[in-house]
C-alpha cells in the first residue's frame, strides 16, 4: 500500500501528469484571452502535451511560455486564415441553411463540406506547428496530407474535439480545464503515434530543434 502511494508510485505519477495537464490548459486558456493570440497559445499547448506524453517537458510554464513566444508569428497567421475561414463558411452554411429555401441545397452541401474540411484542418495544423518547423504553406499542406492519409484517426480526433466543444457549451459547470486537459492528453498519443510513424518511415524529417529539449 505505501509503494501504492509513494512519491515514485504509478498513482502518484499519473496525478503529477493530470495536475500539469490541468496547468498547461490553465496557460492556454489565460494567453488566448486575447483571442488572436489563441493559435500561439495552442501551439504551445501541445507542444508541451507532445513532449508530456514522451515524459521529455520539464517545467511546464517555463516550457508553455518559450513555445508560445517562439510560435507567436507562425501560428497566429494560420490561426487568423483558420478563423477566418470557419467564419466565411461558417456563416454561409447557417444562412443558408435557417433562411435558404430547398433550391440552395447545394449550397448548404458545399459550405457545410468546406466547414469540416477547415474544422479537420485546425486539427491537425497546430501539432504540427508544435513538431515541426515549415512555412505556412508547408505546415498547412503536411497538415492537410497527414488527415487525408490517417482517416481513422482524423475520425477519431475530430469526434474528440468536438465532443469537447459540446461538454463544453452544453455543461458550463463542468470542470473545463479537466476535461480539456484529459481529451488533450488524448489527442497528443494519437499524434505523437502519427508522426513518429512517419519519421521512422523516414516519409517526414523532424527538424523543430527545440522538441526534445
Amino acid at each position: 500500500m505505501g509503494n501504492l502511494f509513494g512519491i515514485s508510485s504509478p498513482f502518484a505519477s499519473a496525478i503529477n501528469k493530470l495536475v500539469q495537464m490541468i496547468w498547461a490548459r490553465i496557460l492556454w486558456f489565460v494567453c488566448s484571452i486575447p483571442v488572436v493570440t489563441a493559435g500561439a497559445a495552442t501551439t504551445a499547448l501541445y507542444e508541451v502535451l507532445l513532449k508530456m506524453e514522451k515524459d521529455q517537458e520539464g517545467y511546464v510554464g517555463v516550457s508553455f511560455l518559450r513555445a508560445f513566444r517562439d510560435n507567436i508569428k507562425s501560428a497566429t497567421l494560420v490561426w487568423i486564415l483558420l478563423l477566418a475561414a470557419k467564419v466565411v463558411f461558417g456563416v454561409n452554411l447557417f444562412y443558408y441553411a435557417v433562411f435558404g429555401s430547398s433550391q440552395f441545397a447545394v449550397q448548404r452541401v458545399v459550405f457545410a463540406v468546406l466547414w469540416l474540411l477547415t474544422v479537420t484542418l485546425a486539427g491537425y495544423v497546430f501539432p504540427v506547428l508544435a513538431r515541426f518547423e515549415n512555412t505556412t504553406a508547408g505546415t498547412l499542406r503536411m497538415a492537410a496530407v497527414l488527415a487525408v492519409r490517417n482517416p481513422g484517426w482524423t475520425a477519431v480526433i475530430l469526434s474528440v474535439q468536438l465532443l469537447t466543444a459540446a461538454v463544453c457549451w452544453f455543461f458550463l459547470y463542468f470542470p473545463l480545464l479537466f476535461i480539456m486537459g484529459i481529451t488533450g492528453y488524448f489527442q497528443v498519443v494519437i499524434f505523437n503515434h502519427i508522426f513518429d510513424k512517419l519519421i521512422a518511415e523516414r516519409k517526414i524529417t523532424e527538424t523543430n530543434r527545440r522538441h526534445g529539449e
